[in-house]
């Protein structure tokens, strides 16, 4: 059933979209924002599989939840649920749409929808958003690195994206890798065991020299701490069942470094590409890996 609470002739129909995930006194601002442009607003909320594959891995609320909440702003003259890339040109052209309106932080992402209608970015409310709700309301996993070499060196940085996860500690045979990667990424521990790393914190990422990581990984778990280890986690089949049991007698959990094509952003890219939402595809640059039997002989 849809409500309509405005249905005279001519007026100015504006959208918006987003997650609105523990809704708070920033998404209202940006509502009433919306609202004053024009007569009708619609509200598109992202469901649950779309945002996570879009990456979006720490939402809250379901899409039902987060539905209610916009419902209950009484700001919404229409609620729809956002499903797929490509919607929002469906949807103005359903609607019969005059504006597009999301905040600034995304100024020149959809300007590609100026083809359709106006297309607004209006300023955000500074302090506070959901990912911050989240952080106060939760506490942060503390993760340590242990080997600071060049592909560990991404993981910090990659790291502020997520929420709920400080890496609080550094650790490597090298004191001067480990102060380097610290001095970088300001990161004030820096650990003279890998014993001491893995009792100051709750997660440890391994990215030392293969050979190390099965007596590593083995010791973290025995000492109840989650583990994400670099790729090949080991090198015969036997001692990764070994882990893998161990992880789950001690409650738990330990992953493998994950492949780009099992990553929710990695789906994003290939949906969008399928969509022709960026446009024909001329060039592509690729590169292969192996998983190579003898690695994993048991």
């Amino acid at each position: 059933m849809e409500i309509h609470y405005n249905t005279r002739l001519n007026m100015k129909k504006v959208i918006t979209y987003g997650t609105y995930d523990l809704l708070h006194q920033g998404h209202i601002n940006l509502l009433k924002r919306a609202k004053s442009l024009g007569d009708y607003l619609i509200v598109g909320v992202t469901n649950d599989n779309f945002d996570r594959e879009r990456g979006k891995l720490n939402v809250k609320s379901n899409v039902l939840e987060r539905v209610e909440a916009v419902r209950k702003t009484g700001l919404a003259d229409k609620i729809i649920i956002e499903d797929y890339v490509g919607q929002k040109i469906d949807d103005i052209q359903k609607y019969n749409v005059d504006i597009f309106t999301v905040g600034s932080d995304w100024k020149g992402h959809f300007d590609y929808l100026k083809e359709f209608c106006d297309v607004v970015y209006l300023p955000r409310t500074e302090g506070i958003s959901s990912t911050m709700l989240r952080k106060e309301q939760e506490d942060n996993i503390k993760i340590g690195i242990v080997g600071c070499g060049r592909i560990a060196r991404k993981f910090p940085k990659e790291a502020e994206y997520v929420s709920q996860v400080d890496v609080t500690c550094v650790y490597d045979i090298d004191y001067k890798k480990a102060e380097r990667l610290a001095t970088d990424d300001n990161l004030k521990n820096i650990c003279e065991s890998f014993e001491q790393l893995v009792d100051s914190v709750d997660a440890v990422y391994i990215a030392t020299p293969h050979l190390l990581h099965y007596q590593q990984v083995k010791y973290a778990i025995g000492q109840h701490k989650h583990v994400l280890c670099e790729t090949p986690l080991v090198l015969q089949g036997k001692q990764a069942r070994e882990l893998y049991q161990l992880a789950e007698a001690n409650g738990v959990i330990l992953m493998e470094a994950n492949k780009t094509a099992h990553c929710p952003a990695f789906n994003h890219l290939i949906t969008m590409i399928k969509s022709g939402l960026i446009g024909e595809v001329v060039d592509i640059d690729a590169s292969e890996s192996k998983v190579w039997g003898g690695f994993f002989s048991s």
